[in-house]
């Protein structure tokens, strides 16, 4: 049976593309790193690592066991963590996906006092969108995650309901509009559009809204990162959707953050896992507390 300290050598190889580069995060030798390999590819009967003359890289087999051998060890993790749970110490790391607004709007106070009280628990967070967080999940590269609906992938993992967060057309204090109160549809008629990227829940999203609008937008841009699109509003390349919490108070100095009239708009915010069940006590209290906080800040 293939042991986990050959799955842990296999997979800093696979990482690093270098038995030497290996050795050196495990603190092991280059020729203890080989050794490893050679005995785990004996021992199932194939070939792992297609070896040049400066890296190495991963035959289809091993591909193929990558992908196990790190559910493998993330569950190890896991296992490990919950048992510590039950210890007088409380160690571990919680592997914890968000999107970058919601992070740094929603999360730094909670996250803080989590830190303060559970000091020996690590939290590892990753930004990304909805679709790279829950692709996360499914891998187990990600223990936690708050993700937006709709998207398909929401039926492969457990959610909670998180918040319901405003959405809002934002436009700079300079643009005509901005003197007006409530928008109406027409007034977003021909305006470029700093759109979110294709393939993404907030694309969705936008596109949905806009349809109820009646309004075909005309993309200027297409970005990822919400940060840099209040950014590119600023600088009056465009109108935007964005989040309340981004564009309120300080966050939207320079920016103008509009209703449309009879036309409210809302994203829908989950904290998600793989299976609730097998999440150890340290990573739900963390989905507790995160749901506490965000349950404070629901928009009316």
């Amino acid at each position: 049976m293939t042991d986990l300290h050959h799955l842990r050598v296999f997979q800093a190889v696979a990482v690093t593309g270098s038995f030497t580069e290996a050795g050196r995060s495990l603190f092991l030798s280059q020729s203890t790193i080989s050794l490893h390999v050679k005995q785990l590819e004996s021992e199932l009967g194939c070939v792992l690592f297609v070896r040049g003359p400066r890296r190495v890289a991963l035959s289809p087999a091993g591909k193929t066991l990558l992908a196990y051998a790190e559910r493998i060890l993330a569950d190890v993790k896991n296992a490990e963590l919950a048992v510590r749970e039950y210890s007088t110490t409380q160690r571990g790391t919680i592997r914890f996906g968000v999107g970058a607004s919601t992070l740094i709007y929603l999360l730094p106070k909670v996250l803080r006092d989590y830190r303060a009280k559970y000091n020996q628990i690590e939290i590892q967070v990753s930004t990304a969108t909805t679709e790279v967080l829950l692709q996360g999940l499914l891998d187990q590269t990600l223990d936690l995650a708050i993700v937006m609906s709709p998207s398909a992938a929401l039926a492969q993992v457990e959610t909670v309901p998180l918040v319901q967060e405003r959405l809002l057309v934002v436009l700079p204090e300079t643009h005509p509009l901005s003197t007006k109160r409530i928008l109406v549809p027409q007034d977003l008629d021909g305006l470029p559009l700093i759109s979110h990227l294709p393939g993404t829940a907030m694309r969705t999203v936008q596109r949905n809204y806009f349809e109820q609008l009646g309004i075909t937008p005309r993309i200027a841009m297409e970005m990822e990162n919400m940060e840099a699109i209040k950014s590119v509003v600023l600088a009056g390349m465009g109108m935007a959707l964005l989040p309340d919490c981004s564009v309120t108070g300080a966050a939207g100095k320079g920016l103008s953050a509009k209703q449309v009239r009879g036309f409210p708009l809302h994203r829908e915010l989950l904290i998600a896992c793989l299976r609730w069940e097998a999440q150890p006590p340290a990573t739900r209290r963390l989905a507790q507390r995160i749901q506490r906080a965000c349950s404070v800040s629901t928009n009316p």
